[in-house]
């Protein structure tokens, strides 16, 4: 229970350090730049790896340029880029509201493409973690304000990563999972700078510490990392790997509290209680579909 429990707690922890990585990266660089820079970085940084390693095939075939540019785009250019974008637009209770719509469209693209019949119980567990997705969003909605094009980005933003998701678990691929996923951030972020410029998000105001420590962070950590053990998840089982997409606003609010000074409110606590609770539903019913098969 606890090694198939170990990796989606782990992606949920490094995958909430994004949004920390970001802000500290903001005041330095415009966010789609940012995001850009991390992107192509990690493609530049680790492909030389890979290239003197026999063990793995680095450069793809022909019919495997297509996946990396679908996934790539729907991964990293669309879904991160339009979520960096929406951050001009949308202020951030909003922004997670919009991520907790994520798994129920893993879960609905997954019941119509991929025919995968969703249990009463997973369903369950998947509504109360929702819904103490809203209750932790509670606190910000009543001073939100955010603009027409905020919401469109944020649309963009869930239904890129969901789409993403279930063209993944799809996908046959001869590449290594490893050097897939160096290639398709790569290329995610050589097509994500023309929307830099669309979006007039192309400065770098200063090449500091600051700007290197949070690149260093979400390069090796998040672009890697993270996109490593996610893609493992996405592999096994789209909705269950969803699940865990639910924990990530609770540890970035934990993170929030601990490294920026937010408060955490009463509805943040009841929040995070229901989406453990949904949580465990989910990873109970899973374990004893498992066993008594």
């Amino acid at each position: 229970m606890f090694k198939n429990i170990l990796p989606g707690l782990m992606f949920a922890i490094l995958w909430s350090t994004g949004a920390i990585g970001a802000k500290f990266g903001i005041r330095s660089a415009d966010g789609l730049m940012l995001a850009s820079i991390r992107f192509i970085c990690t493609g530049l940084l680790f492909s030389p790896l890979f290239l003197i390693h026999p063990k793995h095939r680095f450069l793809p075939k022909r019919n495997e340029w297509k996946p990396i540019f679908i996934y790539g785009f729907l991964n990293s250019t669309a879904t991160l880029g339009s979520f960096f974008a929406a951050q001009k637009y949308s202020p951030a209770g909003i922004s997670m509201l919009f991520t907790a719509v994520t798994p129920l469209l893993i879960a609905l693209l997954s019941s119509i493409f991929l025919k995968r019949k969703l249990t009463r119980f997973e369903v369950g567990g998947m509504l109360i973690s929702f819904t103490g997705l809203i209750v932790a969003s509670l606190a910000a909605l009543p001073n939100a304000s955010i603009k027409p094009l905020g919401i469109l980005l944020l649309v963009v933003y869930v239904t890129a990563y969901a789409s993403s998701s279930i063209y993944l678990s799809n996908a046959h691929m001869s590449l290594s999972r490893m050097v897939f996923n160096i290639w398709q951030v790569f290329v995610g972020g050589v097509m994500l700078l023309p929307f830099c410029w669309l979006f007039n998000a192309h400065q770098v105001y200063k090449v500091d510490v600051n700007l290197l420590l949070s690149l260093a962070w979400l390069i090796l950590v998040l672009s890697f990392v993270a996109n490593m053990i996610w893609m493992y998840l996405v592999k096994r089982d789209p909705v269950t790997a969803a699940s865990w997409l639910y924990l990530v606003p609770v540890f970035g609010y934990l993170f929030g509290y601990l490294l920026l000074g937010e408060s955490i409110t009463l509805y943040s606590v009841i929040g995070t209680m229901l989406v453990i609770i949904g949580l465990v539903i989910s990873k109970r019913k899973n374990g004893s579909t498992a066993q008594s098969a």
